[in-house]
Protein backbone atom coordinates (compact mmCIF):
# COMPACT_ATOMS: atom_id res chain seq x y z
CA UNK A 1 0.00 0.00 0.00
CA UNK A 2 1.55 3.35 -0.82
CA UNK A 3 -1.10 3.30 1.31
CA UNK A 4 -2.33 0.78 -1.26
CA UNK A 5 -3.49 -2.75 -0.54
CA UNK A 6 -4.24 -5.84 -2.63
CA UNK A 7 -5.93 -8.45 -0.47
CA UNK A 8 -6.25 -11.96 -1.81
CA UNK A 9 -7.01 -15.47 -0.72
CA UNK A 10 -5.21 -18.41 -2.35
CA UNK A 11 -6.63 -18.16 -5.87
CA UNK A 12 -6.79 -14.35 -5.73
CA UNK A 13 -3.23 -14.09 -4.44
CA UNK A 14 -1.91 -16.40 -7.15
CA UNK A 15 -3.72 -14.47 -9.85
CA UNK A 16 -2.25 -11.19 -8.63
CA UNK A 17 1.39 -12.28 -8.59
CA UNK A 18 1.99 -11.19 -12.19
CA UNK A 19 0.94 -7.63 -11.33
CA UNK A 20 3.82 -7.15 -8.91
CA UNK A 21 6.45 -6.41 -11.52
CA UNK A 22 4.18 -3.67 -12.90
CA UNK A 23 3.54 -2.10 -9.48
CA UNK A 24 7.15 -1.84 -8.33
CA UNK A 25 6.81 1.87 -7.57
CA UNK A 26 4.12 1.35 -4.97
CA UNK A 27 4.10 -0.01 -1.44
CA UNK A 28 1.92 -3.14 -1.39
CA UNK A 29 0.22 -4.99 1.43
CA UNK A 30 -1.15 -8.39 0.35
CA UNK A 31 -2.47 -10.28 3.39
CA UNK A 32 -3.55 -13.90 3.11
CA UNK A 33 -7.13 -14.48 4.20
CA UNK A 34 -8.09 -17.25 6.59
CA UNK A 35 -7.48 -20.54 4.79
CA UNK A 36 -4.65 -19.18 2.65
CA UNK A 37 -0.89 -19.05 2.79
CA UNK A 38 0.56 -18.89 6.30
CA UNK A 39 -2.54 -17.41 7.91
CA UNK A 40 -3.67 -19.63 10.78
CA UNK A 41 -7.31 -19.17 11.71
CA UNK A 42 -9.55 -21.78 13.37
CA UNK A 43 -12.73 -20.17 11.99
CA UNK A 44 -14.69 -22.94 10.32
CA UNK A 45 -17.39 -20.88 8.63
CA UNK A 46 -16.00 -17.77 6.98
CA UNK A 47 -17.89 -14.52 6.50
CA UNK A 48 -17.07 -11.41 4.51
CA UNK A 49 -17.00 -9.39 7.72
CA UNK A 50 -14.43 -11.77 9.20
CA UNK A 51 -12.15 -11.34 6.18
CA UNK A 52 -12.69 -7.58 6.20
CA UNK A 53 -11.49 -7.46 9.81
CA UNK A 54 -8.36 -9.37 8.79
CA UNK A 55 -7.57 -6.82 6.07
CA UNK A 56 -8.22 -3.90 8.44
CA UNK A 57 -6.00 -5.53 11.07
CA UNK A 58 -3.21 -5.88 8.50
CA UNK A 59 -3.56 -2.20 7.55
CA UNK A 60 -3.56 -1.17 11.22
CA UNK A 61 -0.46 -3.27 11.85
CA UNK A 62 1.25 -1.53 8.92
CA UNK A 63 0.30 1.86 10.35
CA UNK A 64 -1.97 2.84 7.46
CA UNK A 65 -4.84 5.17 8.22
CA UNK A 66 -6.11 5.17 4.64
CA UNK A 67 -5.19 3.30 1.49
CA UNK A 68 -6.16 2.44 -2.05
CA UNK A 69 -7.83 -0.96 -2.15
CA UNK A 70 -8.05 -3.53 -4.93
CA UNK A 71 -9.76 -6.92 -4.80
CA UNK A 72 -10.06 -9.75 -7.29
CA UNK A 73 -12.88 -12.34 -7.49
CA UNK A 74 -13.90 -13.16 -3.89
CA UNK A 75 -11.47 -10.42 -2.91
CA UNK A 76 -13.66 -7.99 -4.82
CA UNK A 77 -16.59 -8.78 -2.52
CA UNK A 78 -14.35 -8.31 0.52
CA UNK A 79 -13.19 -4.97 -0.88
CA UNK A 80 -16.77 -3.85 -1.48
CA UNK A 81 -17.79 -4.71 2.09
CA UNK A 82 -14.69 -3.02 3.53
CA UNK A 83 -15.23 0.16 1.51
CA UNK A 84 -18.87 0.24 2.65
CA UNK A 85 -18.08 -0.33 6.33
CA UNK A 86 -14.98 1.88 6.49
CA UNK A 87 -15.54 4.65 3.92
CA UNK A 88 -13.01 6.96 5.55
CA UNK A 89 -10.19 4.48 5.13
CA UNK A 90 -10.45 3.73 1.39
CA UNK A 91 -9.07 6.41 -0.90
CA UNK A 92 -9.63 4.63 -4.23
CA UNK A 93 -11.20 1.27 -5.00
CA UNK A 94 -10.56 -1.25 -7.78
CA UNK A 95 -12.77 -4.32 -8.25
CA UNK A 96 -11.54 -7.00 -10.68
CA UNK A 97 -13.58 -9.98 -11.87
CA UNK A 98 -16.04 -9.46 -9.05
CA UNK A 99 -19.59 -10.56 -8.37
CA UNK A 100 -22.45 -9.33 -6.21
CA UNK A 101 -23.67 -12.71 -5.02
CA UNK A 102 -23.32 -16.42 -5.69
CA UNK A 103 -27.03 -17.14 -5.76
CA UNK A 104 -27.59 -17.87 -9.45
CA UNK A 105 -27.80 -21.56 -10.44
CA UNK A 106 -24.52 -21.68 -12.36
CA UNK A 107 -22.54 -20.02 -9.57
CA UNK A 108 -24.04 -22.38 -7.01
CA UNK A 109 -23.13 -25.35 -9.18
CA UNK A 110 -19.58 -24.09 -9.65
CA UNK A 111 -18.80 -23.03 -6.08
CA UNK A 112 -20.40 -26.16 -4.63
CA UNK A 113 -18.30 -28.29 -6.99
CA UNK A 114 -15.17 -26.39 -6.01
CA UNK A 115 -15.78 -27.03 -2.33
CA UNK A 116 -16.51 -30.71 -2.93
CA UNK A 117 -13.48 -31.31 -5.15
CA UNK A 118 -11.18 -29.32 -2.86
CA UNK A 119 -11.84 -31.88 -0.15
CA UNK A 120 -12.09 -35.03 -2.29
CA UNK A 121 -9.91 -34.53 -5.37
CA UNK A 122 -7.69 -31.42 -5.44
CA UNK A 123 -6.00 -32.54 -8.66
CA UNK A 124 -9.35 -32.63 -10.46
CA UNK A 125 -10.16 -29.17 -9.11
CA UNK A 126 -6.79 -27.83 -10.25
CA UNK A 127 -7.47 -29.12 -13.77
CA UNK A 128 -10.97 -27.67 -13.75
CA UNK A 129 -9.75 -24.26 -12.62
CA UNK A 130 -7.10 -24.20 -15.35
CA UNK A 131 -9.68 -25.24 -17.93
CA UNK A 132 -12.20 -22.57 -16.97
CA UNK A 133 -9.83 -19.88 -15.68
CA UNK A 134 -7.46 -19.56 -18.64
CA UNK A 135 -7.84 -18.98 -22.36
CA UNK A 136 -7.28 -21.64 -25.03
CA UNK A 137 -4.21 -19.75 -26.28
CA UNK A 138 -2.63 -19.54 -22.83
CA UNK A 139 -3.17 -23.24 -22.09
CA UNK A 140 -1.81 -24.19 -25.50
CA UNK A 141 1.50 -22.67 -24.47
CA UNK A 142 1.93 -24.88 -21.40
CA UNK A 143 4.22 -27.78 -22.25
CA UNK A 144 3.76 -29.85 -19.07
CA UNK A 145 0.22 -29.43 -17.79
CA UNK A 146 0.52 -32.20 -15.20
CA UNK A 147 3.58 -30.57 -13.65
CA UNK A 148 1.52 -27.42 -13.11
CA UNK A 149 -1.32 -29.47 -11.59
CA UNK A 150 1.13 -31.26 -9.31
CA UNK A 151 2.56 -27.95 -8.11
CA UNK A 152 -0.93 -26.60 -7.45
CA UNK A 153 -1.92 -29.68 -5.46
CA UNK A 154 1.23 -29.76 -3.34
CA UNK A 155 1.20 -26.03 -2.68
CA UNK A 156 -2.49 -25.52 -1.97
CA UNK A 157 -4.38 -25.26 1.31
CA UNK A 158 -7.37 -27.17 -0.01
CA UNK A 159 -9.46 -27.22 3.15
CA UNK A 160 -9.04 -23.46 3.31
CA UNK A 161 -9.99 -23.23 -0.37
CA UNK A 162 -13.13 -25.26 0.35
CA UNK A 163 -14.16 -22.85 3.10
CA UNK A 164 -13.64 -19.92 0.78
CA UNK A 165 -15.67 -21.60 -1.98
CA UNK A 166 -18.47 -22.09 0.53
CA UNK A 167 -18.24 -18.40 1.34
CA UNK A 168 -18.60 -17.68 -2.40
CA UNK A 169 -22.01 -19.32 -2.13
CA UNK A 170 -23.06 -16.98 0.69
CA UNK A 171 -21.67 -13.72 -0.71
CA UNK A 172 -24.17 -10.89 -1.10
CA UNK A 173 -22.89 -7.31 -1.33
CA UNK A 174 -26.00 -5.88 -2.98
CA UNK A 175 -26.73 -3.66 0.04
CA UNK A 176 -23.15 -2.41 0.26
CA UNK A 177 -22.80 -0.84 -3.17
CA UNK A 178 -24.74 2.35 -2.44
CA UNK A 179 -22.58 2.97 0.68
CA UNK A 180 -19.31 3.18 -1.24
CA UNK A 181 -17.88 6.70 -1.44
CA UNK A 182 -14.42 6.02 -2.85
CA UNK A 183 -13.78 6.65 -6.55
CA UNK A 184 -14.18 3.17 -8.02
CA UNK A 185 -12.91 1.34 -11.07
CA UNK A 186 -14.62 -1.95 -11.96
CA UNK A 187 -12.61 -4.20 -14.29
CA UNK A 188 -14.48 -7.05 -15.96
CA UNK A 189 -13.14 -9.96 -18.01
CA UNK A 190 -15.05 -10.27 -21.27
CA UNK A 191 -14.31 -14.00 -21.76
CA UNK A 192 -14.83 -15.01 -18.12
CA UNK A 193 -16.11 -18.58 -17.63
CA UNK A 194 -15.98 -18.49 -13.84
CA UNK A 195 -17.86 -15.25 -13.16
CA UNK A 196 -20.50 -13.89 -15.50
CA UNK A 197 -19.02 -10.77 -17.15
CA UNK A 198 -22.40 -9.12 -16.67
CA UNK A 199 -21.67 -9.06 -12.93
CA UNK A 200 -19.06 -6.34 -13.51
CA UNK A 201 -21.63 -4.22 -15.31
CA UNK A 202 -24.02 -4.64 -12.40
CA UNK A 203 -21.31 -3.78 -9.86
CA UNK A 204 -20.41 -0.59 -11.70
CA UNK A 205 -24.06 0.41 -12.05
CA UNK A 206 -24.62 0.07 -8.30
CA UNK A 207 -21.70 2.27 -7.21
CA UNK A 208 -21.98 6.03 -7.55
CA UNK A 209 -19.85 7.38 -10.41
CA UNK A 210 -17.99 4.09 -10.86
CA UNK A 211 -15.99 3.57 -14.05
CA UNK A 212 -16.25 0.27 -15.94
CA UNK A 213 -13.33 -1.10 -17.98
CA UNK A 214 -12.68 -4.46 -19.63
CA UNK A 215 -9.86 -6.93 -20.06
CA UNK A 216 -10.19 -8.99 -23.23
CA UNK A 217 -9.62 -12.32 -21.55
CA UNK A 218 -10.75 -14.99 -19.07
CA UNK A 219 -11.22 -14.85 -15.30
CA UNK A 220 -7.48 -15.21 -14.74
CA UNK A 221 -6.57 -12.38 -17.08
CA UNK A 222 -4.42 -11.01 -14.26
CA UNK A 223 -2.07 -13.92 -14.92
CA UNK A 224 -2.36 -13.86 -18.71
CA UNK A 225 -2.18 -10.07 -19.23
CA UNK A 226 -0.87 -8.46 -16.04
CA UNK A 227 0.48 -5.56 -18.09
CA UNK A 228 -2.99 -4.62 -19.36
CA UNK A 229 -4.51 -4.98 -15.90
CA UNK A 230 -1.77 -2.88 -14.32
CA UNK A 231 -2.24 -0.13 -16.89
CA UNK A 232 -5.93 0.19 -16.02
CA UNK A 233 -5.28 0.00 -12.29
CA UNK A 234 -2.43 2.53 -12.22
CA UNK A 235 -4.34 4.98 -14.40
CA UNK A 236 -7.23 4.94 -11.93
CA UNK A 237 -4.99 5.28 -8.88
CA UNK A 238 -3.16 8.22 -10.46
CA UNK A 239 -6.32 10.24 -11.24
Amino acid sequence: MDDHTRPGPSRERSAGIGLLTHLSGRRLLRPDYAGSGLTEDPTEVLTLDHLVKQVIAAADHAGLDSFDLAGFSLGSAVAVRLAALYPGRVDRLVLIGGFINGADPRSRLQFGLWADLARRDPAALARLMMLTGFSHTFLAGIADMEAIVSDMVSGGNWEGFARQAELDLRVDVSQDLSLIRAPTLVIGNRCDQMVDPAASTTLAAGIAAATLAWLEGPHLSLMERPDAAAELLLRHLAD
